[in-house]
């Protein structure tokens, strides 16, 4: 057998000599006391004597080469300005956030490569006004000579090495503008989220009104934490655990979890709010989770809601507006969806079903999520008006299929079973009927959550999505479904099981809801914004002292103004 490689044109290493170079790559150098701001030269040196005697250290160079990686001592004086730049931290760079606004102006196709390439241009432009001389057209050319060039068949092995390296936290001090919220602050992962634990999120999201910070971010930093080779595989991370679940102080976690909600529907109006949701999500949390629509998902994400789940036996609805409100036109899914989903405990939402029901916003691989997240709290950084509009694009650019939707698969069956139910034709005993009535397994289980031990959560969700939907506007949908959750979970926890009176206990909740609401100085800042406002006029309201001299009738007319 020829020990020349030949899979790949071009390659003139052999087998052995590339598995040996792979191992180089590969080495912890930290275990030995190196990093990666070692010389490539010493590096090499130290695994000749150390680990490796057989491997050719002039092969293992040109290799290296091959690679683009070359030792500082034999860079030319225009690579070292190339790499000068590459390493400059713009993050903290001060001024370079207000540049963006044009680097996100993009539209169309491959959104992406619009945004990569005018963000090094906007990086170079930089770094030439306030670091050293630098020229970018001459720049792209050296790139564009020096690109490395895919030569070897263990190519892919180099260049996905970053997915077996310990994942890195997100530097939150690097963004002075962007409210972060890291939730592993406030509860531990296998911990429950209690009153007081609500009310200390609840005060580091209100912070966020403070008009320094441009968009808020709620992230878990947990997510982002290496695992540790030497221990027993980790528990799937967790984003936002259950709501407690002692009975006995269930209205006062309910009073802080609405409250939580309605601040954080409140502060979006103002300013966009991103939550990085890189891993579980327990169904009586959702509601925290959907008060944005700016939700970025990564594969390790997933939220299990049916009727049979250990927290719905404490909490049995939850989210109620945003299931009611599902758009099943959008999604491309039958009405009854959300019915079906609810019903189901065997489904697990994903993002690849999160995102098909139109809640995700934006998956990202978990692998790169601590890259992508400096990438878009970078974008949120940019000051309004653009801020939003970068803070999506950057998400978008960054994201990947997620794969197909388990829920689409049984879009037959949720139109023939569940959208009757939606549509009020249908009762839940009609329901489990027709179910059962169809043989298969999927029918079958369907119908043991139905009638099983599940049946009043099932009865009490239907009922309530019925009658959500039967409010006028979203807005009065909203308030109305947050009473009757509020309330209904109160009296489910004192025994109530009849669905009837649940469904009656929204007044029941007022003082809930009321002691829930904001301040009234910060309520009264956010809901006063007016749409399309213009923007003197709405810097006359916040101040007047400063228009004294102001022709105030060419606001009102909107009209230049004679300054």
């Amino acid at each position: 057998m020829n020990d020349e490689i030949s899979q790949v044109d071009g390659c003139a290493f052999t087998t052995d000599e590339l598995q040996r170079f792979h191992q180089y790559y590969q080495y912890p150098w930290t275990t030995a006391g190196l990093d990666d701001e070692t010389a490539v030269n010493k590096r090499i040196e130290y695994f000749v004597a150390e680990v490796d005697p057989l491997i050719d250290s002039k092969r293992l160079r040109e290799w290296l080469r091959t690679m683009g990686i070359v030792d500082a001592s034999e860079m030319s004086d225009e690579a070292r300005l190339y790499s000068r730049f590459e390493g400059y931290d713009f993050v903290t760079a001060p001024g370079f956030a207000e540049t963006l606004g044009d680097v996100y102006a993009v539209d169309g196709a491959n959104i992406k490569h619009q945004i990569d390439a005018r963000m090094v241009q906007a990086k170079a432009q930089y770094y030439n006004q306030h670091v050293e001389p630098l020229d970018y057209n001459a720049y792209q050319q050296y790139k564009e000579a020096n690109a490395p060039k895919p030569v070897c068949p263990y190519q892919h092995m180099w260049d996905n090495a970053d997915s077996k390296r310990p994942p890195r936290a997100v530097d939150a001090s690097n963004f002075q503008n962007i409210r972060i919220v890291d939730l592993t602050d406030y509860v531990a992962p296998n911990a429950e989220l209690t009153a007081g634990v609500l009310g200390r999120i609840h005060a580091a999201v209100v912070s966020g009104f403070d008009e320094k910070y441009h968009a808020v971010a709620v992230i878990s930093s947990a997510s982002l934490a290496a695992d540790d080779a030497s221990s027993a595989p980790p528990a799937e991370p967790v984003f936002l655990p259950s709501l407690s679940r002692k009975t006995a102080g269930i209205q006062q976690t309910m009073q802080a979890y609405v409250r939580l909600q309605i601040d954080l529907r409140r502060l979006n109006q103002t300013k966009p709010v991103v939550m990085f949701a890189s891993g579980s999500v327990d169904q009586s949390a959702l509601g925290i989770l959907l008060s944005t629509p700016d939700i970025v998902t990564t594969e390790a994400f997933s939220a299990a809601v049916g009727p049979a789940t250990e927290s719905a036996s404490v909490f049995p609805i939850a989210a109620l507006y945003d299931w009611a409100s599902l758009d099943t036109s959008q999604a491309k899914y039958p009405e009854g969806t959300a019915e079906y989903i609810l019903c189901n405990s065997d489904l697990v939402l994903r993002s690849s079903e999160w995102s098909a029901l139109g809640f995700g916003s934006g998956v990202i691989a978990q692998r790169n999520l601590a890259a992508s997240m400096e990438r878009i709290l970078l974008a949120a950084s940019c000051p309004p008006p653009h801020t939003r509009d970068a803070l999506r694009k950057a998400y978008i650019a960054d994201s990947a299929y997620p794969g197909p939707s388990k829920v689409g698969v049984w879009s037959q069956e949720i139109a023939r079973y569940f959208a009757p139910v939606a549509r009020g034709l249908h009762s839940i005993d009609d329901l489990a009927a027709e179910l059962a009535t169809d043989q298969r397994p999927w029918a079958t289980k369907c119908l043991t959550y139905i009638t099983g031990s599940a049946s009043a959560v099932v009865a009490l969700r239907m009922a309530a999505l019925r009658a959500a939907r039967e409010e006028g506007s979203n807005d009065n949908r909203y308030s109305s479904t947050l009473m009757l959750e509020a309330g209904a979970t109160v009296a489910w926890s004192k025994g109530e099981r009849s669905v009837e009176k649940l469904m009656s206990v929204a007044d029941a909740s007022a003082p809930i809801i009321a002691a829930a609401e904001p301040e009234k100085d910060r309520m009264t800042a956010v809901d006063n914004v007016v749409p399309n406002e213009c923007p003197f006029a709405q810097m006359y309201r916040k101040n007047p002292e400063h228009f004294k001299n102001v022709d105030l009738d060419a606001i009102a007319e909107h009209r230049a103004l004679n300054l």
